[in-house]
């Protein structure tokens, strides 16, 4: 009996394509999250306007608050990316 060969698997959750997308969606997050961590040192309350935000008198520009949630998803990103490029790595180095 001949065993046929797996069919190959075409659109966008292609294992390789879906790999280099997530790469390609950590890249960029990772960019918006050094422009928004930038501007947001820059905003961030200094001297007396400063004490006021720690002394809770003052609200914090909202920028300062959204860096770090876009720098959590950039690292999630990241990490997914990750796994799924050493995920296809193992599938390649197991069918050696």
């Amino acid at each position: 009996m001949d065993s046929a060969p797996a069919p190959v698997r075409i659109g966008p959750l292609h294992p390789k394509r879906l790999a280099k997308t997530t790469g390609a969606i950590a890249g960029l997050a990772c960019a918006l999250s050094v422009v928004v961590g930038a501007v947001a040192a820059r905003v961030t309350p200094h001297g007396l306007r400063g004490i006021a935000v720690s002394l809770h008198l003052m609200r914090q520009p909202l920028i300062v608050k959204f860096a770090a949630g876009i720098a959590s998803l950039a690292v999630l990103a990241a990490a997914l990316s990750g796994f799924l490029h050493f995920y296809l790595w193992w599938q390649e180095h197991d069918l050696d």
